[in-house]
């Protein structure tokens, strides 16, 4: 087998390499063989086939599984003994490639581009600045926070004259037909015209409306009536209704109950203690936010230090290959920068972490792991789960493969982006609250 190597320039390399039937002889040889000791053809006990017909059946066959085999085994062994470091596959080069008669040639040529892995070096000193955001609260800031909490914790009062914006609570008549306990939100109802005959009735009050002007929506109207839309009668629309409850939504105030509800029992015993508990959450809620956008940052600053040239023809090929013709060449000239940028990203990190002997333990998976579970249960309203249940749900993410590897990658970012943060200038940039909260 011969091997030739062609450096095209500082990315890229072609190879060629040739088998000769010496080299594969042998191996279709005995993989003819094979095929004759498992063969069962009509007129011949298995295993005593003539050769000549197994041959005739099997034999280009077992040339291509045979000279493929040497093919690839003869590429990565030349890659390994010769240390190169590539990036992706050896990709067929199509314009060198010439065709070939497998029924006929008798040694084959192979022509592959290799993409050479770029050399990374980084390194960073005190005269590297990378901006840090930091929220600024003012008391505007806080107010409107403590307001949003009072209304997040607010509930429904009961009350006997409606407003325009209270939630009814009626019994429906038409004629023989009754719905009883309908809600009806006076807030959704857009013309004041319509919104009027609501507007000062109390509890046991009866008034009439013409529901299909009332509530024009067909959904809205169904909804009201306990029908399906194509069971709606546009034909009679006038209904009497029954005022059972009227109930307005009251933000909750700034008293124990609140504060006990929001931080925990014993946590706040005064509207200021309160507050500044208050300012200690709004700079928690946005710590992720902050660490983010450095993340961001400082990857990017990474990334242009680094200034590394990457083949992009080559990868080019190489994404529209690798993927099976799944994305079109358009598709990924379209996404390239973003490629380009996540895989550079990824050179720069593996550089960092062996440069700086970075290793990911166990440990370090398992508290990510635990991490990403409060969080998901968080999502759903879940802030008191038992560290019992959000053990076992991180150990059920680290054994699912894609998560496990979306962890492990989390992992590794946020260990590369503490060292830089160690070895940068962080200029502290403050931010107004909003703002920051605009982003999120």
């Amino acid at each position: 087998m011969n091997i030739e190597q062609k450096q095209s320039d500082a990315l890229s390399a072609t190879i060629g390499l040739t088998i000769e039937p010496t080299n594969y002889a042998d191996r279709v040889k005995k993989s003819l063989n094979e095929f004759r000791r498992n063969a069962e053809i009509k007129g011949f006990r298995k295993g005593m086939v003539p050769m000549g017909l197994i041959q005739k059946m099997h034999g280009r066959t077992a040339l291509l599984e045979e000279v493929n085999k040497l093919m690839s085994e003869g590429v990565n062994q030349y890659i390994n003994d010769n240390k190169i470091k590539i990036i992706g596959e050896p990709l067929p080069n199509d314009e060198l490639q010439e065709s070939i008669d497998w029924d006929r040639a008798e040694s084959f040529t192979f022509v592959f581009d290799l993409m050479l892995a770029p050399k990374v070096e980084l390194s960073f000193t005190a005269d590297d600045h990378i901006p840090l955001k930091e929220p600024e609260i003012t008391q505007a800031d806080k107010d409107e926070y403590l307001a949003s909490l009072c209304k997040q914790h607010g509930q429904l009062t009961d009350l006997e004259e409606a407003e325009g914006e209270d939630f009814l609570k009626v019994d429906m008549n038409q004629g023989g037909k009754t719905i009883n306990d309908a809600y009806i939100s006076l807030k959704t109802i857009a013309k004041k015209s319509l919104k009027k005959p609501f507007i000062g009735v109390k509890v046991g009050d009866t008034v009439e409306i013409d529901i299909v002007k009332t509530f024009p929506n067909d959904t809205d109207r169904a909804a009201l009536l306990k029908v399906k839309k194509e069971e709606l009668d546009n034909d009679n629309p006038l209904w009497q209704l029954t005022v059972l409850e009227i109930k307005r939504f009251a933000p909750a105030t700034l008293n124990q109950e609140l504060f006990d509800r929001v931080l925990g029992p014993g946590q706040a015993d005064s509207p200021e203690a309160f507050t500044d508990k208050v300012e200690e959450r709004m700079r928690r809620e946005f710590e992720a936010e902050r660490d983010y956008r450095f993340m961001l940052d400082a990857r990017a600053y990474a990334i242009s230090k680094s200034a590394i040239a990457l083949p992009d023809a080559l990868l080019k090929r190489w994404l529209h290959y690798s993927n099976d013709g799944k994305f079109s060449m358009e598709e990924i000239e379209r996404d390239y920068e973003d490629f380009a940028r996540d895989f550079r990203w990824q050179l720069v990190r593996e550089y960092l972490m062996q440069e700086n002997n970075i290793q990911i333990t166990k440990e370090d998976l398992m508290h990510h792991a635990y991490q990403v579970a409060q969080y998901q249960f968080a999502m759903y309203g879940l802030h008191s789960v038992p560290a019992e249940h959000l053990e076992k749900y991180a150990k059920s993410l680290l054994d699912n493969e894609k998560e496990y590897r979306r962890i492990f990658e989390k992992v590794e970012d946020d260990k590369v982006i503490a060292l830089i943060r160690t070895q940068v200038s962080v200029d502290i940039d403050k931010v107004p609250f909003s703002q920051i909260r605009a982003m999120s």
